[in-house]
C-alpha cells in the first residue's frame, strides 16, 4: 500500500485538498476513487497514474468525468509515499507549463522542508 500525503504550505493550507473540495460531487467522488486505487493497488493502470514525460519524478493522477479532465500532480519518495502537489482541470491536450511549474516548486519546497535536499 502507498501512503498518500497532501502537500501543506507554510501557512497550513493543503492546495490539493482545496482543489478537491471545490469540485462538484461527481468529479470529486471519481477523483477520490482514483486516489484510493493509487493507495491500494500494487500496479495502478496508466489510465489513472502516469509519469509526466520530461520531468524529474512528477506523476499525474488522471480522472475524466462528463467530458472534463482533472489532474493531480504528485511526486513519490521513500518508496511508497506519494505527495499530492497540485490539482487542476485540464483544458488542453498538453499539460500547461504553468501547472507543471507550480508542482515543481511545491515538490522542491517539500523536499527542503523534510530534509531531502
Amino acid at each position: 500500500m502507498r501512503e498518500i500525503v497532501f502537500y501543506q504550505t507554510d501557512f497550513g493550507d493543503k492546495p490539493v485538498g482545496g482543489f478537491l473540495a471545490g469540485l462538484e460531487p461527481g468529479p470529486r467522488a471519481k477523483m477520490v476513487r482514483s486516489l484510493e486505487l493509487l493507495r491500494t493497488l500494487p500496479f495502478v493502470p496508466s489510465k489513472f497514474w502516469q509519469k509526466m514525460p520530461g520531468t524529474d519524478n512528477l506523476w499525474e493522477v488522471r480522472t475524466e468525468y462528463a467530458g472534463n479532465i482533472y489532474r493531480i500532480l504528485a511526486c513519490t519518495y521513500k518508496g511508497n509515499r506519494v505527495i499530492l502537489l497540485h490539482g487542476f482541470q485540464k483544458k488542453t491536450q498538453k499539460t500547461p507549463r504553468q501547472e507543471l511549474e507550480i508542482a515543481e516548486q511545491r515538490k522542491k519546497r517539500y523536499l527542503q522542508t523534510h530534509g531531502y535536499l
